[in-house]
């Protein structure tokens, strides 16, 4: 299974779903083993997920993987599904642990930020 963790920093678990361009990007084995693919920087010239809010046919790095982070508002999670996206949103700041928690189904989660009319992210 390959999992994509936001990261700003490349260490811990960060938010701002919508509008993040760092992942750490790992992948498990069926040992539960879990290893480091790569530190993923989606360049400007790329769309984040904010910039794809009404678009679910542009391909995006992640889709299709397995999305660990800190914070994701209601309709980016639903949005996100449809690109085949299992969002956990969790307190969780190692990467590791949080995907460690993942397989074995103990991960802690926090639901998703409720929609803001004012455009926020």
């Amino acid at each position: 299974m390959k999992v994509a963790v936001v990261s700003q920093d490349f260490q811990t678990i960060t938010g701002k779903t919508g509008r993040a361009r760092r992942f750490l990007v790992y992948e498990t084995n069926t040992e539960g083993e879990v290893t480091l693919l790569e530190k993923l920087e989606v360049p400007d010239t790329e769309a984040t997920f904010h910039d794809l809010h009404t678009d679910d046919i542009t391909p995006h790095r992640i889709d299709e993987m397995v999305l660990i982070t800190r914070e994701a508002g209601e309709g980016l999670t639903e949005r996100l599904s449809r690109r085949g996206i299992t969002v956990y949103i969790t307190s969780e700041t190692d990467p590791e642990t949080a995907i460690k928690k993942v397989v074995d189904g103990t991960i802690p989660t926090v639901a998703p930020t409720p929609h803001q009319e004012d455009g926020s992210c």
